[in-house]
Protein backbone atom coordinates (compact mmCIF):
# COMPACT_ATOMS: atom_id res chain seq x y z
CA UNK A 1 0.00 0.00 0.00
CA UNK A 2 1.34 3.36 -1.02
CA UNK A 3 1.91 6.33 1.49
CA UNK A 4 0.21 9.35 2.29
CA UNK A 5 3.25 10.92 1.20
CA UNK A 6 3.54 9.89 -2.37
CA UNK A 7 -0.29 10.41 -2.81
CA UNK A 8 0.10 14.06 -1.39
CA UNK A 9 2.94 14.38 -4.01
CA UNK A 10 1.23 13.25 -6.78
CA UNK A 11 -1.47 15.48 -5.90
CA UNK A 12 0.67 17.80 -6.05
CA UNK A 13 1.83 17.34 -9.62
CA UNK A 14 -1.60 17.30 -11.02
CA UNK A 15 -2.11 20.05 -13.44
CA UNK A 16 -5.94 20.06 -12.18
CA UNK A 17 -4.27 20.82 -8.48
CA UNK A 18 -1.92 22.92 -9.58
CA UNK A 19 -5.11 25.42 -11.79
CA UNK A 20 -7.46 25.13 -8.57
CA UNK A 21 -4.47 26.53 -6.57
CA UNK A 22 -3.78 29.31 -9.57
CA UNK A 23 -7.42 29.90 -9.43
CA UNK A 24 -7.92 30.51 -5.60
CA UNK A 25 -4.66 32.57 -5.35
CA UNK A 26 -6.02 34.75 -8.66
CA UNK A 27 -9.48 35.14 -6.20
CA UNK A 28 -7.76 36.67 -3.46
CA UNK A 29 -5.49 39.17 -5.79
CA UNK A 30 -7.63 40.19 -7.71
CA UNK A 31 -10.47 40.65 -5.25
CA UNK A 32 -8.15 42.53 -2.69
CA UNK A 33 -6.68 44.92 -5.98
CA UNK A 34 -10.50 45.49 -7.47
CA UNK A 35 -12.48 46.07 -4.02
CA UNK A 36 -9.38 48.00 -2.05
CA UNK A 37 -9.19 50.37 -4.57
CA UNK A 38 -12.88 50.92 -5.33
CA UNK A 39 -13.83 51.05 -1.76
CA UNK A 40 -11.29 53.70 -1.43
CA UNK A 41 -12.46 56.07 0.78
CA UNK A 42 -15.54 56.23 -0.53
CA UNK A 43 -17.49 57.97 2.61
CA UNK A 44 -15.11 61.19 1.83
CA UNK A 45 -16.96 61.20 -1.65
CA UNK A 46 -21.38 61.59 0.12
CA UNK A 47 -20.65 65.05 -1.07
CA UNK A 48 -21.53 63.66 -4.84
CA UNK A 49 -25.27 62.86 -3.57
CA UNK A 50 -27.74 65.17 -4.83
CA UNK A 51 -30.56 66.51 -2.79
CA UNK A 52 -33.10 69.18 -4.71
CA UNK A 53 -34.73 72.09 -2.61
CA UNK A 54 -38.32 72.79 -3.97
CA UNK A 55 -39.59 76.05 -2.21
CA UNK A 56 -42.99 77.79 -2.10
CA UNK A 57 -42.58 80.01 0.32
CA UNK A 58 -41.12 83.55 -0.86
CA UNK A 59 -40.35 84.99 2.48
CA UNK A 60 -38.21 82.74 5.51
CA UNK A 61 -38.60 79.81 3.07
CA UNK A 62 -36.01 81.44 0.64
CA UNK A 63 -33.55 82.42 3.30
CA UNK A 64 -33.28 78.95 4.56
CA UNK A 65 -33.30 78.04 0.81
CA UNK A 66 -29.99 80.14 0.93
CA UNK A 67 -29.01 78.48 4.34
CA UNK A 68 -28.97 75.23 2.54
CA UNK A 69 -27.73 75.53 -0.51
CA UNK A 70 -24.13 77.34 1.07
CA UNK A 71 -23.69 75.26 3.62
CA UNK A 72 -24.85 71.76 3.38
CA UNK A 73 -21.75 69.60 1.55
CA UNK A 74 -24.08 68.16 -1.36
CA UNK A 75 -24.82 69.07 -4.47
CA UNK A 76 -27.61 71.38 -4.07
CA UNK A 77 -30.34 72.10 -6.51
CA UNK A 78 -33.34 74.21 -6.98
CA UNK A 79 -36.93 72.59 -8.33
CA UNK A 80 -39.50 74.66 -8.98
CA UNK A 81 -41.62 71.86 -9.84
CA UNK A 82 -42.21 69.15 -6.49
CA UNK A 83 -43.55 66.79 -9.04
CA UNK A 84 -40.94 66.80 -11.22
CA UNK A 85 -37.76 66.25 -7.89
CA UNK A 86 -40.58 63.41 -7.16
CA UNK A 87 -39.91 61.90 -10.47
CA UNK A 88 -36.36 62.57 -10.36
CA UNK A 89 -36.07 60.81 -6.70
CA UNK A 90 -37.93 57.88 -7.93
CA UNK A 91 -35.25 57.44 -10.70
CA UNK A 92 -32.77 57.49 -8.43
CA UNK A 93 -31.28 61.00 -9.63
CA UNK A 94 -31.56 62.43 -6.51
CA UNK A 95 -30.78 61.09 -2.97
CA UNK A 96 -33.61 63.53 -1.21
CA UNK A 97 -36.29 66.03 -2.11
CA UNK A 98 -36.57 68.94 0.35
CA UNK A 99 -40.21 70.90 0.27
CA UNK A 100 -40.64 74.11 2.08
CA UNK A 101 -44.63 74.66 1.90
CA UNK A 102 -45.96 78.37 1.22
CA UNK A 103 -47.24 78.25 5.10
CA UNK A 104 -43.77 78.12 6.40
CA UNK A 105 -43.05 81.61 6.94
CA UNK A 106 -46.62 82.11 8.74
CA UNK A 107 -46.00 79.27 10.70
CA UNK A 108 -42.78 80.51 12.09
CA UNK A 109 -44.28 83.77 12.73
CA UNK A 110 -47.13 82.17 14.70
CA UNK A 111 -46.31 80.84 18.37
CA UNK A 112 -48.72 78.75 18.58
CA UNK A 113 -47.96 77.01 15.42
CA UNK A 114 -44.79 74.74 14.22
CA UNK A 115 -43.77 74.86 10.53
CA UNK A 116 -43.13 72.21 8.45
CA UNK A 117 -40.60 70.88 6.34
CA UNK A 118 -40.85 67.82 4.27
CA UNK A 119 -38.01 65.35 3.58
CA UNK A 120 -38.42 62.45 0.91
CA UNK A 121 -36.26 59.97 0.56
CA UNK A 122 -36.51 56.73 -1.91
CA UNK A 123 -36.02 53.61 0.05
CA UNK A 124 -35.57 51.84 -3.12
CA UNK A 125 -31.58 52.20 -2.83
CA UNK A 126 -28.98 50.66 -1.25
CA UNK A 127 -29.05 51.13 2.92
CA UNK A 128 -26.47 53.64 2.87
CA UNK A 129 -28.49 56.63 1.37
CA UNK A 130 -30.85 56.22 3.84
CA UNK A 131 -28.63 56.18 6.40
CA UNK A 132 -26.80 59.69 5.13
CA UNK A 133 -30.11 61.27 4.00
CA UNK A 134 -31.37 60.82 7.65
CA UNK A 135 -27.99 62.65 9.06
CA UNK A 136 -28.80 64.87 6.69
CA UNK A 137 -32.33 65.99 7.91
CA UNK A 138 -30.17 66.89 11.33
CA UNK A 139 -27.77 69.02 9.48
CA UNK A 140 -30.68 70.83 7.71
CA UNK A 141 -31.95 72.10 10.66
CA UNK A 142 -28.77 72.66 12.86
CA UNK A 143 -28.08 74.73 10.05
CA UNK A 144 -31.44 77.03 9.74
CA UNK A 145 -31.13 77.65 13.22
CA UNK A 146 -27.83 78.94 13.27
CA UNK A 147 -29.36 80.84 10.09
CA UNK A 148 -32.16 82.08 12.05
CA UNK A 149 -29.97 83.10 14.83
CA UNK A 150 -26.97 84.77 12.89
CA UNK A 151 -28.82 86.62 9.88
CA UNK A 152 -31.98 87.04 8.23
CA UNK A 153 -35.04 85.53 9.69
CA UNK A 154 -34.84 87.76 12.79
CA UNK A 155 -34.85 90.91 10.73
CA UNK A 156 -38.03 89.27 8.41
CA UNK A 157 -39.54 89.23 11.55
CA UNK A 158 -38.99 92.73 12.47
CA UNK A 159 -40.22 93.78 8.85
CA UNK A 160 -43.40 92.23 10.03
CA UNK A 161 -43.70 94.80 12.78
CA UNK A 162 -42.98 92.26 15.22
CA UNK A 163 -40.85 93.85 18.33
CA UNK A 164 -37.38 93.16 18.64
CA UNK A 165 -36.80 91.05 21.36
CA UNK A 166 -39.79 88.74 20.03
CA UNK A 167 -38.17 88.17 17.07
CA UNK A 168 -34.79 87.34 18.43
CA UNK A 169 -36.78 85.08 20.87
CA UNK A 170 -39.15 83.51 18.05
CA UNK A 171 -35.45 82.92 15.84
CA UNK A 172 -33.84 81.27 18.69
CA UNK A 173 -36.61 78.86 19.39
CA UNK A 174 -36.68 77.95 16.17
CA UNK A 175 -35.21 74.34 16.80
CA UNK A 176 -38.23 73.35 18.19
CA UNK A 177 -40.62 75.05 16.32
CA UNK A 178 -39.87 73.01 13.20
CA UNK A 179 -41.35 69.54 12.56
CA UNK A 180 -39.03 67.31 10.10
CA UNK A 181 -41.63 65.37 7.70
CA UNK A 182 -40.09 62.35 6.62
CA UNK A 183 -41.56 61.09 3.65
CA UNK A 184 -40.34 57.72 2.07
CA UNK A 185 -41.03 56.60 -1.45
CA UNK A 186 -41.25 52.53 -1.98
CA UNK A 187 -40.63 52.08 1.76
CA UNK A 188 -39.22 48.76 2.39
CA UNK A 189 -40.57 46.36 5.92
CA UNK A 190 -38.35 43.89 5.62
CA UNK A 191 -34.56 44.54 5.01
CA UNK A 192 -34.16 41.16 3.31
CA UNK A 193 -35.81 42.55 0.35
CA UNK A 194 -32.98 45.35 -0.20
CA UNK A 195 -30.40 42.62 -0.28
CA UNK A 196 -32.45 40.71 -3.29
CA UNK A 197 -30.45 42.76 -6.03
CA UNK A 198 -26.99 41.43 -4.86
CA UNK A 199 -27.76 38.33 -4.25
CA UNK A 200 -29.57 37.39 -7.49
CA UNK A 201 -26.65 39.27 -9.63
CA UNK A 202 -24.34 37.63 -7.30
CA UNK A 203 -25.57 33.96 -7.75
CA UNK A 204 -26.47 34.12 -11.49
CA UNK A 205 -23.34 35.62 -12.56
CA UNK A 206 -21.24 33.17 -10.87
CA UNK A 207 -23.12 30.37 -11.73
CA UNK A 208 -23.16 31.40 -15.44
CA UNK A 209 -19.18 31.65 -15.43
CA UNK A 210 -18.82 28.54 -13.85
CA UNK A 211 -22.12 26.69 -16.44
CA UNK A 212 -19.85 28.68 -18.83
CA UNK A 213 -16.07 26.95 -17.68
CA UNK A 214 -17.57 23.40 -17.89
CA UNK A 215 -19.15 23.87 -21.58
CA UNK A 216 -15.60 25.08 -22.36
CA UNK A 217 -14.35 21.80 -20.94
CA UNK A 218 -17.15 19.62 -22.90
CA UNK A 219 -16.43 21.90 -26.20
CA UNK A 220 -12.62 21.46 -26.65
CA UNK A 221 -13.41 17.32 -26.01
CA UNK A 222 -15.53 17.50 -29.28
CA UNK A 223 -13.92 20.23 -31.38
CA UNK A 224 -12.58 17.85 -33.77
CA UNK A 225 -15.73 16.62 -35.10
CA UNK A 226 -17.51 19.84 -35.37
CA UNK A 227 -15.89 23.33 -37.14
CA UNK A 228 -15.89 26.26 -35.00
CA UNK A 229 -19.66 27.70 -37.20
CA UNK A 230 -21.57 24.78 -35.57
CA UNK A 231 -20.30 24.48 -32.10
CA UNK A 232 -21.18 28.16 -31.49
CA UNK A 233 -24.41 27.53 -32.59
CA UNK A 234 -25.01 24.01 -30.48
CA UNK A 235 -23.20 26.43 -27.53
CA UNK A 236 -25.41 29.35 -28.09
CA UNK A 237 -28.56 27.07 -28.14
CA UNK A 238 -27.52 25.68 -24.84
CA UNK A 239 -27.03 29.23 -23.33
CA UNK A 240 -30.69 29.97 -23.95
CA UNK A 241 -31.53 26.88 -22.79
CA UNK A 242 -30.27 26.90 -19.82
CA UNK A 243 -31.17 30.31 -19.08
CA UNK A 244 -34.81 29.36 -19.35
CA UNK A 245 -34.14 26.90 -16.48
CA UNK A 246 -32.04 29.29 -14.39
CA UNK A 247 -34.54 31.74 -14.06
CA UNK A 248 -37.43 29.95 -13.69
CA UNK A 249 -36.12 28.54 -10.45
CA UNK A 250 -34.54 31.86 -9.66
CA UNK A 251 -37.86 33.98 -10.00
CA UNK A 252 -39.35 30.68 -8.50
CA UNK A 253 -37.60 30.11 -5.28
CA UNK A 254 -37.40 34.03 -4.53
CA UNK A 255 -41.36 34.03 -5.08
CA UNK A 256 -41.60 30.90 -2.31
CA UNK A 257 -39.63 32.99 -0.34
CA UNK A 258 -41.62 35.66 0.02
CA UNK A 259 -40.34 38.69 -2.31
CA UNK A 260 -42.99 39.74 -4.55
CA UNK A 261 -42.35 41.47 -8.10
CA UNK A 262 -44.22 45.27 -7.85
CA UNK A 263 -44.98 44.34 -11.56
CA UNK A 264 -46.45 41.01 -11.37
CA UNK A 265 -44.39 37.17 -11.85
CA UNK A 266 -43.87 37.45 -15.31
CA UNK A 267 -42.41 40.75 -15.95
CA UNK A 268 -40.15 39.51 -13.11
CA UNK A 269 -39.28 36.17 -15.11
CA UNK A 270 -38.60 37.95 -18.53
CA UNK A 271 -36.22 40.16 -16.69
CA UNK A 272 -34.05 38.01 -14.90
CA UNK A 273 -34.25 35.60 -17.92
CA UNK A 274 -32.53 38.92 -20.58
CA UNK A 275 -29.81 39.47 -17.75
CA UNK A 276 -28.98 35.86 -17.15
CA UNK A 277 -28.96 35.23 -21.25
CA UNK A 278 -26.78 38.01 -21.10
CA UNK A 279 -24.37 36.98 -18.30
CA UNK A 280 -24.02 34.01 -20.16
CA UNK A 281 -23.12 34.89 -23.20
CA UNK A 282 -20.45 37.76 -21.35
CA UNK A 283 -18.76 34.92 -19.31
CA UNK A 284 -18.51 32.90 -22.36
CA UNK A 285 -17.05 35.67 -24.33
CA UNK A 286 -14.34 35.88 -22.09
CA UNK A 287 -13.38 31.91 -22.96
CA UNK A 288 -13.28 33.13 -27.19
CA UNK A 289 -10.80 35.99 -26.68
CA UNK A 290 -8.83 34.29 -23.70
CA UNK A 291 -9.10 30.38 -23.97
CA UNK A 292 -8.42 28.65 -21.07
CA UNK A 293 -7.68 31.74 -18.71
CA UNK A 294 -11.09 32.90 -19.67
CA UNK A 295 -12.04 31.62 -16.32
CA UNK A 296 -9.54 34.10 -14.48
CA UNK A 297 -11.05 37.06 -16.22
CA UNK A 298 -14.45 36.27 -15.43
CA UNK A 299 -13.34 36.57 -12.17
CA UNK A 300 -12.45 40.20 -12.17
CA UNK A 301 -15.37 40.53 -13.84
CA UNK A 302 -17.15 39.01 -11.10
CA UNK A 303 -15.65 41.21 -8.61
CA UNK A 304 -15.49 44.60 -10.66
CA UNK A 305 -19.28 43.91 -11.42
CA UNK A 306 -19.96 43.56 -7.85
CA UNK A 307 -18.61 46.86 -6.89
CA UNK A 308 -19.90 49.20 -9.56
CA UNK A 309 -24.04 47.27 -9.74
CA UNK A 310 -24.80 50.08 -6.98
CA UNK A 311 -26.35 46.90 -5.10
CA UNK A 312 -24.20 47.44 -1.98
CA UNK A 313 -22.91 51.04 -2.27
CA UNK A 314 -24.25 53.95 -4.44
CA UNK A 315 -22.37 54.71 -7.72
CA UNK A 316 -21.87 58.08 -6.79
CA UNK A 317 -19.60 57.40 -4.28
CA UNK A 318 -17.38 55.15 -6.57
CA UNK A 319 -13.91 56.62 -8.10
CA UNK A 320 -14.16 57.75 -10.99
CA UNK A 321 -12.77 55.01 -13.50
CA UNK A 322 -15.00 52.22 -11.45
CA UNK A 323 -17.92 54.96 -12.37
CA UNK A 324 -17.34 54.83 -16.16
CA UNK A 325 -16.88 51.33 -16.22
CA UNK A 326 -20.15 50.79 -14.81
CA UNK A 327 -21.75 52.00 -17.58
CA UNK A 328 -20.68 48.77 -19.44
CA UNK A 329 -21.35 46.01 -17.51
CA UNK A 330 -24.57 44.27 -17.20
CA UNK A 331 -24.94 43.92 -13.65
CA UNK A 332 -25.42 47.33 -13.32
CA UNK A 333 -28.68 47.34 -15.14
CA UNK A 334 -29.51 44.17 -13.35
CA UNK A 335 -29.43 45.45 -10.14
CA UNK A 336 -31.58 48.89 -11.52
CA UNK A 337 -34.05 46.72 -13.05
CA UNK A 338 -34.27 44.12 -10.01
CA UNK A 339 -34.26 47.25 -7.69
CA UNK A 340 -37.25 48.61 -9.43
CA UNK A 341 -39.53 45.12 -9.51
CA UNK A 342 -38.65 44.48 -6.11
CA UNK A 343 -38.31 47.11 -4.16
CA UNK A 344 -40.50 49.61 -6.26
CA UNK A 345 -39.60 52.16 -9.18
CA UNK A 346 -40.25 53.12 -12.72
CA UNK A 347 -40.57 50.65 -15.18
CA UNK A 348 -37.16 48.65 -16.19
CA UNK A 349 -37.66 48.99 -20.28
CA UNK A 350 -34.99 51.21 -19.36
CA UNK A 351 -32.63 48.79 -18.11
CA UNK A 352 -33.96 46.32 -20.30
CA UNK A 353 -32.98 48.17 -23.32
CA UNK A 354 -29.40 48.67 -21.86
CA UNK A 355 -29.06 44.88 -21.57
CA UNK A 356 -30.05 43.90 -25.14
CA UNK A 357 -27.60 46.36 -26.68
CA UNK A 358 -24.50 44.39 -24.16
CA UNK A 359 -26.18 41.09 -25.79
CA UNK A 360 -26.11 42.38 -28.77
CA UNK A 361 -22.49 43.71 -28.69
CA UNK A 362 -21.53 40.51 -27.27
CA UNK A 363 -22.94 38.35 -30.01
CA UNK A 364 -21.82 40.64 -32.35
CA UNK A 365 -17.46 39.95 -31.26
CA UNK A 366 -18.31 36.45 -30.57
CA UNK A 367 -18.93 35.87 -33.83
CA UNK A 368 -16.68 38.10 -35.63
CA UNK A 369 -13.88 36.05 -33.09
CA UNK A 370 -16.01 32.83 -34.46
CA UNK A 371 -15.31 33.92 -38.20
CA UNK A 372 -11.83 34.97 -37.94
CA UNK A 373 -10.49 31.93 -36.58
CA UNK A 374 -12.55 29.88 -39.23
CA UNK A 375 -11.08 31.67 -41.77
CA UNK A 376 -7.37 31.85 -40.46
CA UNK A 377 -7.93 27.71 -39.85
CA UNK A 378 -8.85 27.36 -43.53
CA UNK A 379 -6.13 29.36 -45.44
CA UNK A 380 -3.16 26.53 -44.05
CA UNK A 381 -5.48 24.20 -45.55
CA UNK A 382 -5.91 25.80 -48.64
CA UNK A 383 -1.98 26.40 -48.57
CA UNK A 384 -1.14 22.58 -48.48
CA UNK A 385 -3.69 21.88 -50.91
CA UNK A 386 -2.16 24.33 -53.56
CA UNK A 387 1.49 22.99 -52.64
CA UNK A 388 1.18 19.52 -53.25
Amino acid sequence: MKSIKSAFRALLKSPLVIIGTITALIFQILFSLIWLTGYDHITNNVNRFAIAIVNDDQEIGTTAVQTMMTKLPFVMKQENNLDHAMSELDERKLQMVVHIPNNFTQSIKNPSQKAVITYSMNESNPTMVKSVMQTVVHQISASLNEQAVQSGITSVLEQAHIPNSQALQLSQSMSSRIDADLNYIHPIANFSHTMVPMMLVLASFTGCMLFVMEVNKAAKLIRQLYNRWTLFAARSLLNIATSLLITTVSTVMVTLMGVHSKQGFAIMWMFQLVYVITFLFVAQLSFYIFSDAGGWINIALLSMQLITSGAMVPRELLPTFYQFISDYFPATFAVVGIMNLVNGGPASSSATLSLLLILLSVLVITTLIVGGTQLLQRKPKETIQMAS
